[in-house]
C-alpha cells in the first residue's frame, strides 16, 4: 500500500506543487473512504479502486474544462492525473485474467477434459450459480482490471 504521508513529505521537500496537490487530494479521499458509514476495510484493492475512480473523474473534468476553454484548470487536472496514474499498477490484460480464471476453476474442480484423455484438463466449465464467485475471485486478484472485461471472460465459460 502507498504511504501517502511520505509522498506528501517528499513533494513538499522537492517543492513540486502538482504532486503535492495530487497527494493531498488523494489523502482527503482516503480519509473519506475510511470514515464513511459502513466503510469497508481499506486494503490494496480499495486503494487501487479509489485511485482509478479519481483518475476517471479527473479525465471527465479535463473534458469539461477543455469544452469551457479553461486551459488553466485543464492543465491543473492534467498534471494531477499524471501523478495519480504513476501510482496505479500496470493494467491487466485478458490473458492474465484467463489464467486467473483457469486457476480458480482448477481449484474448484470446474475444469473438464479437452479430449478423451482424462489428464488433459484445459477447458473450464463454470456452473451459472458459480459465476458470481468466479467474478468476485478475479476482482480480488486483479483489482485494477475492468469489471466488464472480467464478467465477459467469465460468461464465455458458463454452462
Amino acid at each position: 500500500m502507498i504511504n501517502i504521508d511520505e509522498l506528501i513529505k517528499q513533494a513538499m521537500k522537492s517543492k513540486n506543487s502538482d504532486e503535492l496537490r495530487a497527494y493531498k487530494n488523494l489523502k482527503a479521499e482516503i480519509q473519506l473512504l475510511k470514515t464513511a458509514k459502513n466503510a469497508k476495510p481499506y486494503d490494496e484493492a480499495a486503494e487501487i479502486q479509489l485511485i482509478s475512480k479519481m483518475c476517471k473523474r479527473l479525465e471527465e473534468d479535463i473534458r469539461g474544462f477543455s469544452e469551457a476553454r479553461r486551459e488553466d484548470l485543464e492543465l491543473e487536472c492534467r498534471s494531477e492525473l499524471e501523478v495519480l496514474k504513476k501510482l496505479l499498477p500496470e493494467p491487466v490484460g485478458p490473458s492474465e485474467i484467463m489464467l486467473g480464471l483457469w486457476e480458480w476453476a482448477g481449484q474448484n474442480n470446474f475444469l473438464v477434459p479437452f479430449n478423451e484423455n482424462p489428464n488433459n484438463f484445459s477447458q473450464p466449465k463454470i456452473p451459472k450459480k458459480e459465476m458470481g464467485n468466479a467474478i468476485k475471485h478475479l476482482k480480488s486478484k486483479f483489482p485494477q482490471a475492468d469489471g466488464k472485461m472480467i464478467s465477459n471472460i467469465v460468461k464465455e465459460y458458463i454452462i
